[in-house]
């Protein structure tokens, strides 16, 4: 066991002890506190003896006696409530203690004033009695041999009623604080390994991972359910964390193999340029063309990677201003437009919305719908429009961009927005559409994509903001 389950073990014990103390103190400060250790009082005490009493002052002793005879039959032993004349008898003859013979005595002599607990009773002819109820005494009444039938010898009916007035034997020493201290001790045993249990799992859970471990998981217990309390999304909350690690390590690696991929092939191609000017002087300008050629698509590639690089890493000095997102969206489709009439294309703007301000960066946010524009521009074929529209929707800016090209399979469509996928014959590194959703993920916006009908591709754009 570590620290932390001895730290809550100890803790839950203390509280649970420092709770029966208190408890214990309590009822002790609120019991029943008798003036006589062998007559009984107390509210319930005093409403059987008030009951008697009313039986005695309305009907008289036979009344009272007969009213006690029926209930011993019934149920097998009288009321406790004892009544004892003024001629020391008892009303069923039942054996008065001694010592409260004695009190009972010196109260009809009037010697003594009546204790609490003791109730004197003037009966309806007149007779005195006084009404009490021994404490923690049985009384047994007269028995009967079963076998035979006969009342049982005297000497042995006074044999049962000396035992059945000595007081029951005490229990053994100390045996309630130790059965407590167990309980006490058991309850916090369990209490502190439900709770450290779990955060010493998330404790090694943390130390796999840091060993480069990530596909550990710990928030499925055994029978693969999962806690639904706070402690459960803790143990969720660092699965989810793993996951993202181990997600973003992957993607890292990918990232890595495909720039490696998209960088040797234009080395490639220089190196080829190079040895060619060394072996054929003659064709050296062709040479010289070709490697300046693939030298500015390295540089174009190396500052994509910077691109995404800096958009991933969330690092931008520049201030957010508050620009209209439409003003920069025309700035975009006037060159666009210009661009597709060169390849005999079309870019037909709508815009249904005149003013969208957002807190932005401006050229980011440009960089952003420049790739998803010419990238549809790419892949549209010639006599055919590419439609821009602008629209509201739930709050928000979208900004639908078709265009007339094939599509892509409908399995595709998650990846196209990753780093280096491409599809198709055209040219490019695969980076526009991945540095795109990074500007538009750094404002607050979602970008989606899918194919439309009968064919083509559409991308919304959707941007939060105010009018």
């Amino acid at each position: 066991m570590g620290k932390l389950f001895w730290k809550f073990f100890f803790g839950f014990w203390l509280c649970l002890i420092a709770a029966a103390v208190a408890t214990g103190t309590a009822l002790y400060l609120m019991r029943e506190k008798p003036a006589s250790s062998d007559i009984a009082e107390g509210p319930r005490a005093q409403f059987m003896l008030e009951t008697i009493q009313e039986v005695l002052e309305g009907k008289g002793p036979d009344a009272l006696r007969n009213l006690l005879d029926r209930n011993r039959q019934r149920t097998g032993n009288a009321i406790p409530v004892f009544a004892v004349s003024s001629q020391g008898e008892e009303i069923l003859h039942r054996e008065v203690p001694d010592n409260i013979q004695q009190r009972i005595t010196a109260l009809f002599n009037g010697e003594e004033q009546a204790e609490q607990g003791t109730l004197q009773v003037t009966a309806q002819d007149q007779s005195k009695w006084i009404l009490f109820i021994p404490r923690n005494r049985r009384h047994p009444e007269p028995s009967t041999n079963t076998s035979t039938g006969e009342p049982t010898p005297p000497h042995e009916d006074k044999r049962k009623q000396r035992e059945a007035l000595e007081p029951p034997l005490p229990p053994v020493p100390g045996a309630g604080i130790f059965a407590a201290f167990l309980a006490s001790l058991l309850f916090a045993g369990v209490l502190a390994y439900t709770f450290s249990r779990p955060l010493n799992t998330l404790k090694n859970a943390f130390r796999e991972a840091g060993k480069g471990r990530l596909g550990v998981r710990i928030s499925n217990n055994k029978t693969g359910k999962k806690r639904s309390d706070e402690i459960g999304e803790l143990l969720s909350g660092f699965d989810h964390m793993a996951e993202e690690i181990e997600t973003r390590i992957e993607q890292q690696k990918v990232l890595l193999h495909d720039v490696s991929h998209e960088l040797r092939s234009p080395l490639a191609r220089l190196n080829l340029a190079v040895g060619l000017a060394r072996q054929n002087p003659a064709h050296l300008d062709t040479s010289l063309s070709r490697i300046e050629t693939e030298a500015e698509r390295l540089d174009n590639l190396i500052g994509q990677l910077l691109n995404l690089s800096r958009l991933d890493a969330n690092q931008n000095a520049e201030i957010l201003r508050e620009h209209n997102v439409i003003e920069l969206l025309l700035a975009v489709v006037e060159d666009a437009q210009f661009e597709a009439e060169q390849q005999s294309k079309l870019v037909e703007f709508t815009d249904d919305v005149r003013q969208w301000n957002l807190r932005c960066h401006a050229e980011s946010l440009q960089g952003a719908f420049d790739n998803i524009i010419r990238n549809a521009i790419k892949h549209t074929p010639e006599n055919t429009a590419i439609k821009i529209r602008c629209r509201v929707q739930n709050k928000q800016l979208c900004i639908d961009i078709e265009d007339q090209g094939p599509g892509i399979p409908s399995a595709l469509l998650p990846k196209l927005f990753t780093p280096f996928f491409k599809h198709g014959e055209h040219s490019g590194h695969g980076l526009g559409l991945a540095i795109a959703k990074k500007s538009i993920q750094r404002v607050n916006g979602e970008l989606s994509a899918r194919n439309g009908t009968p064919h083509g591709l559409l991308i919304t754009i959707e941007l939060p903001g105010s009018r």
